[in-house]
């Protein structure tokens, strides 16, 4: 029994695993460092965080700086997050800053944070294509001030539409130290939580119905020169997803077939069911709920 036990688990950890993901390494420049060890490593696997009021919303659930490492960087250069595996969800990419009174380690982020980049959709006639990808790169700002920050990515899945599901946010924290900087304050701070509202067209979107534009949701980008920073590309690997949003597929033909065996179900919030889909159609935790023809989600 205890072996069949400790097989559904490793069963639901690979389904989980098949619909969610969380970024776990880092580079600068040209040097790739070993997962978690500059990154801090969160406590709920690779689930995103929902609630808009949590504090995990800044660094991810159970994640602290007492066994990170804090790595040297210079102002103005490349870092790239990487994931366990590719982005899975339609939603925007955005990473943001915040420096720390003292050490990265002992700062909990609850002081004021600026964004630094943003990816978001491009359109073409009745489709939308997302940069979901396995790594993102980008700069760091060459005039913010030397010391230690910690640097955030964040993937807001909004696949099951607001309000019938909440957007889900996929959240990493990076240890930096800055040298080389200039002496110039961001603008446009904010605090997390409170960057997003429940109200921001972003965080509403239905990306199944007339959806032809998107904002994306938190401040706007900080630039050096003043300029808005871009939504543009500066990732790698970028086999981006292109989905059809002429119009929105009726829930009501999308009814998950059951499975009374919950060794080979999905875990909770993994997918259940959609248009194409061939992983489990069943919820280890949780019921099966179609969003959409496409999509199906194990939800409590």
């Amino acid at each position: 029994m205890k072996i069949a036990a400790s097989f559904a688990a490793a069963v639901a950890l690979v389904q989980s695993a098949s619909a969610h993901y969380i970024f776990q390494q880092l580079s600068v420049g040209s040097t790739k460092y070993p997962v978690f060890q500059y990154i801090r490593q969160n406590s709920n696997y690779n689930s995103p965080v929902t609630d808009l009021a949590s504090n995990d919303l800044r660094c991810n659930v159970g994640a602290s700086g007492a066994n990170t490492q804090t790595v040297a960087v210079k102002a103005g250069e490349s870092i790239t997050f990487t994931l366990d595996t590719a982005v899975y969800h339609q939603g925007p990419i955005s990473v943001y800053m915040s420096k720390a009174p003292s050490s990265a380690a002992s700062y909990d982020g609850s002081g004021n944070w600026f964004k630094i980049k943003d990816w978001g959709p491009s359109f073409s006639g009745s489709s939308s294509s997302w940069p979901m990808y396995l790594s993102y790169t980008f700069n760091l700002p060459a005039c913010i001030a030397n010391g230690e920050y910690l640097l955030r990515i964040q993937s807001m899945g909004i696949h099951n539409p607001y309000p019938a599901g909440d957007p889900q946010f996929y959240i990493s924290c990076a240890q930096i130290s800055v040298s080389g900087g200039g002496s110039v304050t961001p603008g446009n701070q904010v605090k997390i939580p409170g960057f997003i509202k429940e109200t921001d067209p972003g965080y509403t979107a239905n990306i199944y119905s007339n959806f032809k534009s998107y904002t994306i949701p938190g401040p706007s980008v900080f630039s050096c020169n003043g300029a808005p920073g871009g939504d543009d590309g500066g990732s790698t690997n970028p086999p981006t997803t292109t989905l059809q949003t002429s119009a929105r597929p009726s829930s009501s033909t999308q009814n998950p077939p059951t499975n009374t065996q919950p060794g080979n179900c999905a875990s909770l919030w993994g997918q259940c069911g959609g248009s194409g889909y061939t992983g489990p159609k069943c919820c280890a935790t949780g019921t099966c709920k179609a969003t959409n023809d496409f999509y199906s989600q194990c939800v409590q």
